[in-house]
């Protein structure tokens, strides 16, 4: 097959990035293999006065191990990317301030807009010498190229779908990004990785926050401490634990005993109470978003019905916009949508494109 020319991959030395430098080569892509390297715990914190904890510099050994086996094996020049300083300033920071304010951050859309296509595009076009360099990713997820420009799409498995992670990616590098997986299942790129010999074709899947490694947050965020926990009445119910323990919608772990279930409704900052109540008083129809990413303009027309959610794993519901300024998006859902929580993402489509998103107020 005719070379295709230089493609960056972010190399994870996990099955998925494997996969994804085995297609491109098989292309016709000359790839070259980016690992990012991410403070661990518990250096990911940051000792006083900016520097690290002992022990913490750098991503687990066995991360940038395996990339660089994954690369050798492939014949794939590598190297890695010190991102720490990038990952505590755009991450970790925002991470810890949102627990503070009673809100619930979304890391890894952080991660993605910051560092994956922010820091690893502009490392990749200075690696290759080349300011348009294509830039891949084992992420489920599509690019379309369409009339209107690049635009990002759904994976066609649902069930391993990671676009609503990728919403806060400037529409302006789109045009440059590549996706490998975007069309198969996890089972099918499990048994790509064997048929290819791939070491890391049954190494399992992270469930974690990369960062956490096993570690307790909450002790890093600085709360107030316990507190009273009421309800809508303010009748005391019982204590909590620390309000950056809890987030909207949360059923398990308020630690009270009540004739019917109960879960969380608001963070009470001021008074640093828990305020829980019956399911049904969680919904909300009307979800108001800041910072919106406007991903496919074209798609937004007045009126136009979308298909929207406010958690990654929550169904995508009919909805529809009903203002978009440069600093609010507001959508107002024909079906109330659980818990909505500030700090979580507002993503909307039309068909299988990423229309717009936002960070939920």
């Amino acid at each position: 097959m005719a070379a295709r020319g230089t493609i960056v991959l972010l190399m994870s030395g996990g099955v998925d990035s494997g996969v994804a430098a085995h297609l491109l080569l098989r292309e016709g892509w000359r790839v070259l293999g980016l690992t990012l390297r991410i403070p661990s715990a518990p250096g990911v914190w940051g000792a006083p006065g900016g520097s690290d904890g002992p022990g913490g510099d750098g991503p687990p050994v066995e991360t940038g191990a395996s990339a660089a086996r994954v690369a050798a094996s492939m014949g794939i020049p590598h190297r890695i990317l010190d991102a720490g300083d990038a990952f505590r300033t755009w991450v970790i920071a925002p991470f810890l301030r949102a627990y503070r304010d009673g809100r619930t951050p979304n890391p890894c859309a952080d991660c993605n807009r910051s560092i994956k296509f922010g820091l690893l595009m502009d490392a990749a076009a200075e690696w290759a010498g080349d300011a348009r360099v294509p830039v891949a990713t084992g992420h489920y997820a599509r690019i379309l190229l369409t009339p209107s420009g690049a635009r990002l799409a759904r994976a066609l498995d649902e069930g391993r779908d990671q676009s609503y992670f990728l919403c806060d990616v400037d529409r302006a590098r789109l045009h440059r990004v590549r996706f490998p997986l975007g069309e198969l299942t996890k089972p099918k790129v499990r048994e790509i990785a064997r048929d290819a010999g791939l070491t890391v074709a049954d190494r399992p899947d992270s469930m974690e926050v990369c960062f956490l490694a096993g570690t307790d947050y909450r002790e890093r965020v600085g709360d107030d401490g316990p507190g009273p926990i009421r309800d809508l009445s303010g009748t005391l119910l019982g204590r909590h634990k620390g309000l950056s323990r809890y987030t909207l919608g949360q059923r398990q772990g308020l630690g009270i005993a009540a004739p019917h279930p109960l879960y969380v409704l608001r963070l009470d900052r001021e008074e640093n109470a828990l305020v829980v109540g019956p399911r049904e008083c969680t919904f909300r129809t009307v979800v108001t978003a800041k910072q919106p990413n406007v991903l496919a303009p074209e798609l937004l027309g007045r009126g136009t019905v979308l298909m929207g959610k406010t958690r990654s794993r929550s169904p995508l519901s009919p909805c529809r916009v009903t203002s978009l300024d440069e600093g609010t998006l507001t959508a107002e859902f024909e079906t109330p949508q659980f818990a909505p929580a500030p700090g979580q993402r507002l993503a909307l489509y039309r068909g299988e494109v990423l229309a717009v998103s936002g960070t939920i107020a």
